[in-house]
């Protein structure tokens, strides 16, 4: 059962999310609000511990991460821009008379500096159509790309999604090594 000490951790995090389903959902009514309400609070109380993760996110009066802002905002239109490009080019695989998949497995270590980069990376990877995030390990990724143009953009050496998720959380950051197994 919720504490007072849980409800506070996570109010700020229940009402961002209550905020952005009324939002999204369009619905005033009572039971619409209501159940809003009710799902915000259990999102929020079930990603608890993620919160107490360090950097500490729920902590008030501390800023979330060391991500800027204004970085984050920029890092949202390049993402969608990924998901259009990759989306094309797998609706172009799989209508390819030949269907030219190379699918292959890949497995890359990061030192992202939490848990809260991490995870920023696995859902970008498996946001964007032709790859997956199967597995993290520690710094351990293993993704399953479907071609291996798909796998280009995962390389954390030079990878451009590597590194716009490592400029958000950290800018001088670098990856370390990848192996490819098909």
């Amino acid at each position: 059962m919720p504490t007072m000490s849980h409800l506070r951790q996570v109010l700020p995090l229940a009402l961002t999310l209550f905020v952005l389903w009324l939002i999204l959902s369009g619905k005033f009514d009572a039971f619409h609000v209501s159940i809003g309400a009710v799902s915000a609070l259990c999102v929020a109380l079930g990603t608890r511990r993620l919160l107490l993760l360090p950097p500490d996110i729920g902590r008030p009066g501390t800023h979330p991460t060391n991500v800027l802002p204004l970085r984050f905002l920029g890092y949202i239109p390049w993402l969608i821009w990924q998901i259009i490009v990759s989306s094309l080019h797998v609706a172009y695989v799989v209508l390819h008379p030949k269907m030219p998949i190379q699918p292959r497995l890949l497995r890359f270590d990061t030192s992202f500096p939490h848990v809260l980069a991490q995870l920023t990376l696995a859902t970008s990877i498996t946001l964007t159509p032709g790859t997956v995030t199967l597995d993290v390990d520690n710094d351990e990724f293993l993704v399953h790309a479907l071609t291996d143009t798909s796998a280009q953009g995962l390389e954390p050496q030079g990878g451009p999604m590597h590194r716009r998720v490592a400029a958000l959380f950290q800018p001088s950051h670098t990856g370390q090594g990848t192996r490819s197994t098909r």
